[in-house]
């Protein structure tokens, strides 16, 4: 089975699109989304229907996810609550922390098994990342979060971060993503019309509006 993961979408419809053909073209069959689907990008109801409407799909909740959840306190929340709605809202608030892909002996999560907020990066320190991981016993760890694409291994289990579908953050603009065939794993990347999605924020009422901009043109934090 051919499954297309996809993490931190972050309102980016375009960029969804665009990596969503093309998992269709390569055969995709399911779909594991690994949160913080709507926050930031001009388009968070539309993102959160089109991934709604997946077929074969699972769902993690994402420390965005969260936010909006909780209503915090931080732009640009309200605007994208306003923007949701409450039956969208509902929908993330109710999503599971963890999910187990067991025709792919995965397991997807946010950020890491201890917290959607914790930071699991290439370069972690072997120690601190092993710790991080203790208690997984899939072959594969499946992590977002921290925007960048890569995979390393952790002991016994291959921690792989397929990128930011909305807003990377290694320098390529292009929407990141990975495929998974029985448990073989291929990170992809897919090119969209990002000055546009740009010109869409820079010209929406979005508080955050600014850094969001700078971030999509960067692919910085």
């Amino acid at each position: 089975m051919r499954t297309a993961v996809i993490f931190d979408v972050h309102g980016n419809l375009a960029a969804l699109e665009a990596v969503l053909a093309e998992a269709e073209a390569a055969g995709a069959e399911g779909y594991a989304v690994g949160g913080d689907l709507a926050l930031f990008g001009p388009e968070p109801a539309a993102c959160v229907d089109r991934l709604r409407a997946l077929p074969d799909a699972v769902f993690v909740q994402g420390n965005t996810d969260r936010y909006l959840a909780e209503r915090r306190d931080m732009d640009p929340v309200p605007w994208t609550i306003a923007a949701l709605g409450e039956d969208r809202l509902a929908w993330l608030a109710g999503l599971p922390t963890r999910q187990e892909l067991s025709a792919h002996d995965a397991l997807v999560v946010h950020a890491t098994p201890r917290g959607d907020e914790e930071v699991l990066n290439p370069d972690t320190p072997d120690a601190e990342a092993a710790a991080m991981v203790a208690g997984v016993g899939a072959r594969t760890l499946l992590v977002g979060h921290v925007h960048l694409q890569y995979r390393r291994q952790v002991g016994d289990v291959e921690v792989v971060n397929p990128g930011s579908v909305g807003i990377p953050f290694d320098g390529d603009q292009r929407a990141a993503w990975a495929l998974l065939d029985d448990g073989a794993l291929e990170l992809r990347r897919t090119a969209y019309d990002v000055d546009a999605v740009i010109a869409a924020v820079e010209a929406s009422d979005n508080p955050a509006r600014e850094v969001v901009a700078r971030r999509l043109r960067e692919a910085r934090a």
